[in-house]
């Protein structure tokens, strides 16, 4: 095992883990994940009042279980506002990273997006954050702007849209990079 590691994270495999709503009780790992790697991350008030106040949003975990309960890996969340989601977080434990835990995150979300009706995606993304950009390029997001010091006050945010969520070329790319997933609504 390496340093720092954990036995429940050391071998964690994309798919091993369910992908769940985020619930209360997930908040404290949601939250130790979040003060890891996130340099000015969310609070738990903010995910609290994300939680129960705002029907457009949606927010999952990916949990791996384990005989203490589930260990959360990873989770993301969105808002859909009339025919467009925006991404408002995907985040991925440290030593869960590389393992699909991401994609996993990204297919669900963009899955219920598309339950939704949402036609059309955006997120901003750290710019020097090659791996989360090229993910999201992998899954048709292109580059369309930049958010000055976006970050933390120094780093910029690259701007991405997706289009044509519900067709059917997205659905195939869903179906192909996640067959082990819940089926699309409506399927």
């Amino acid at each position: 095992m390496s340093a720092g590691s954990t036995p429940i994270l050391d071998d964690v495999r994309a798919r091993d883990l369910v992908i769940v709503p985020l619930a209360a009780a997930h908040l404290d790992q949601v939250l130790a994940i979040e003060a890891r790697v996130a340099s000015s991350g969310w609070s738990r008030g903010i995910f609290e009042r994300e939680l129960v106040e705002h029907a457009s949003r949606c927010y999952l975990v990916a949990v791996r279980p384990t005989m203490h309960g589930p260990a959360v890996v990873g989770y993301a969340g969105m808002q859909v506002l009339v025919d467009e989601a925006h991404i408002t977080t995907l985040t991925v434990a440290e030593q869960a990273r590389r393992r699909g835990v991401a994609t996993r995150l990204l297919v669900e979300l963009l899955r219920e997006a598309r339950a939704r009706g949402a036609a059309a995606a955006t997120l901003e993304v750290r710019v020097d954050n090659r791996p989360a950009r090229a993910l999201y390029a992998g899954f048709g997001f292109r580059p369309v702007g930049v958010r000055p010091r976006y970050y933390d006050g120094r780093v910029d945010a690259l701007v991405m849209w997706a289009h044509d969520l519900g067709g059917a070329e997205l659905g195939r790319l869903l179906r192909a990079r996640d067959p082990g997933a819940r089926p699309e609504r409506g399927a």
